[in-house]
């Protein structure tokens, strides 16, 4: 499977985006995705819940959101950043996977 071969790929930098982005939430959110992938069998809802809360961490969806109280770990980044072109590649990326193995819907932006 496409997306299982994206996450093996970039395992290393998907775990330091989300670290950076989401500090010990986004920690234990790519823990307990390594966890669920390492399960025999197809891929479970639970796993695919967690791949889209990781997709929405890469791009920020959380950065307002009050119940994220580790959100704020991504205003220590500065916009010239060279890690930044990095992480929107990165969150390119998995969107790219997610969508072609369904779990997430093709977003209109990005289908343009």
């Amino acid at each position: 499977m496409a997306l299982r071969a994206f996450l093996s790929g970039h395992d290393e930098a998907l775990s330091h985006a989300a670290v950076l982005l989401a500090g010990r939430r986004g920690a234990r959110l790519v823990n307990a995705i390594r966890e669920g992938l390492d399960q025999p069998g197809r891929m479970t809802r639970r796993v695919q819940r967690l791949l889209a809360e990781l997709r929405s961490v890469l791009f920020l969806d959380h950065v307002h959101d009050e119940e994220w109280n580790d959100a704020g770990c991504f205003a220590m980044l500065e916009p010239n950043d060279p890690i930044v072109p990095e992480i929107c590649l990165l969150a390119d990326g998995l969107d790219d996977a997610l969508s072609a193995a369904g779990v997430v819907p093709v977003s209109d932006e990005r289908a343009a």
